[in-house]
């Protein structure tokens, strides 16, 4: 049994694996709380908004904004007084984290709502888990003939698009933090949540609609967040929620289809406050688009498929060297729990990081090829 985050864990430093999920080395739980319980109570939470708003007559398209203040706060409250031995109550800076919290998650389910409502897709499924789902080809893995992989995850959100001949499927992953989609940290084996995730997704929806061809739109990050709107001049409500919903774009990378495009986002002049997508005035995309055309996804995808069967390889082979990697400005040590159990020092011969290239999307592209080919 495997998961994706233990995969990518691998990939940062293979030392960090087996201290982790071999050794099963935790650092001592202290009393508070801190970013990562905040990431478990915004995915928690919009769990239980997915199910009040489905046992509710609204839909995520016309729920009105009281309704979805409302559902937020005792949603948040429910699991505040169970969430670790309600720590959330134990002093007044943990009880004005709710209030905060509460600003963050009505945020955001009035942006998700706004972006849905610019597009044509429908929420298909909320915190779909694929473990206890029948075999899927994506997430259970050959490794020999005797030896397999089991992936589990749970997929925040899957949507969905149909026509007469097509199912276009948009999976998106809700983040505490900020997290770029980086085409490299893909290819090295840092960043394969979102196709992972995609896969399985395409997998699940090809049983649902076995006469119809499964399209991948769009794999997209949304980050949970409540930002601030710094102005030189006065702006009235409306432009600051423009403003708001413009920072709160998901980012990833769309199907550059045009066709897809315009279902993702119908009202798309130049800049879209949906999806990472920018056009030019003659109408083509910018550079700055996170778009790849559906050849591309479809290397991408089979590439991962490769990658994950090589990490899953080099575990059960028992590789455990200290290999951390670096790449620009990030190094796996900067926020690594286990720096003091490994004792990693580059000024010692014989420990050296891996240093990654930053590929341009061309390289990278022909690389993939040529690894799903070889």
């Amino acid at each position: 049994e495997n998961s994706v985050s233990r995969l990518e864990t691998y990939a940062a430093c293979a030392y960090r694996h087996f201290l982790q999920y071999g050794l099963s080395l935790e650092e001592r739980e202290e009393f508070g709380f801190e970013s990562v319980d905040m990431g478990n109570v915004f995915h928690a939470v919009l769990e239980s908004f997915a199910m009040m708003l489905k046992d509710s007559d609204y839909t995520w398209f016309d729920f009105p904004k009281e309704f979805g203040e409302k559902k937020v706060l005792e949603a948040l409250e429910a699991y505040a007084a169970e969430y670790g031995e309600t720590i959330l109550y134990s002093n007044a800076r943990n009880e004005y984290a709710i209030t905060r919290m509460a600003r963050v998650l009505t945020r955001t389910v009035l942006t998700l709502q706004s972006q849905l409502q610019k597009g044509e897709f429908r929420p298909d499924a909320v915190e779909k888990s694929f473990y206890y789902t029948d075999d899927l080809d994506s997430v259970n893995v050959a490794l020999s003939e005797e030896e397999k992989m089991r992936l589990k995850g749970r997929i925040d959100r899957i949507d969905t698009a149909e026509d007469e001949e097509h199912v276009y499927v948009k999976v998106i992953d809700y983040k505490s933090g900020s997290r770029q989609f980086d085409l490299a940290a893909l290819y090295y084996g840092l960043q394969l949540q979102l196709v992972v995730y995609m896969n399985a997704a395409m997998e699940l929806e090809s049983r649902k609609h076995p006469d119809k061809e499964i399209v991948p739109a769009a794999l997209l990050y949304y980050h949970i967040d409540d930002p601030t709107i710094e102005t030189p001049v006065e702006l009235t409500q409306e432009q600051i929620n423009e403003e708001i919903l413009t920072k709160l774009r998901m980012n990833g990378v769309v199907n550059s289809d045009p066709a897809v495009v315009e279902r993702l986002d119908r009202f798309l002049q130049d800049k879209s406050k949906v999806i990472p997508v920018e056009k030019k005035k003659d109408g083509s995309f910018s550079a700055r688009s996170g778009i790849l055309s559906r050849e591309e996804l479809h290397v991408v995808s089979a590439y991962v498929d490769t990658k994950i069967r090589q990490i899953g390889r080099e575990i059960l082979d028992g590789k455990i060297a200290a290999n951390p990697y670096e790449k620009g400005n990030e190094e796996a040590c900067t926020y690594c729990a286990y720096k003091k159990v490994c004792g990693f020092d580059g000024s010692i011969p014989g420990y050296e990081k891996r240093q990654l290239e930053d590929l341009d999307k061309q390289t990278l592209m022909q690389r993939m090829q040529e690894t799903t080919e070889a």
